[in-house]
């Protein structure tokens, strides 16, 4: 687990979102935003740097992902595997460059730029047996 952020916040919280992201910019200011409602943010600067600490026993209640993320593993596969391997983790995509048809088969999908209150509202419509 890399130094720049797969520990969680120290603010309280009932739920916990890995948020999976590679602009450092961009998870910066969507994982504050998401704090700010109370919510327990995990960061993950790629799609592998995710996986390997979902299977190494890091528990959150939702992943939202990048589907463009550097390394092998994009996002999207990464919610085609956590769908296989981990199927009532709930998993959100977004993307600037994607077909959003094409993601939604595998998960919800949210088209970039978006407004964080969207994020929020779709992640708390995974807790709330939201589909995924």
């Amino acid at each position: 687990m890399s130094a720049q952020g797969l520990a969680p916040s120290t603010a309280p919280a009932a739920r916990t979102v890995l948020l999976v992201e590679d602009d450092a910019l961009v998870r910066l200011v969507t994982a504050g935003e998401l704090r700010e409602t109370g919510l327990t943010v995990i960061e993950a600067a790629s799609a592998q740097e995710a996986y390997e600490a979902i299977i190494a026993g890091l528990h959150v209640d939702v992943v939202f992902t990048d589907v463009r993320t550097e390394g092998t593993l994009d996002g999207y596969e990464l919610a085609r595997m956590l769908k296989a391997e981990r199927p009532s983790l709930p998993v959100i995509l977004t993307s600037g460059h994607m077909d959003g048809a094409v993601a939604a088969r595998v998960a919800p999908f949210l088209a970039k730029p978006y407004s964080v209150e969207t994020v929020i509202q779709l992640i708390h419509a995974q807790f709330a047996g939201g589909s995924s």
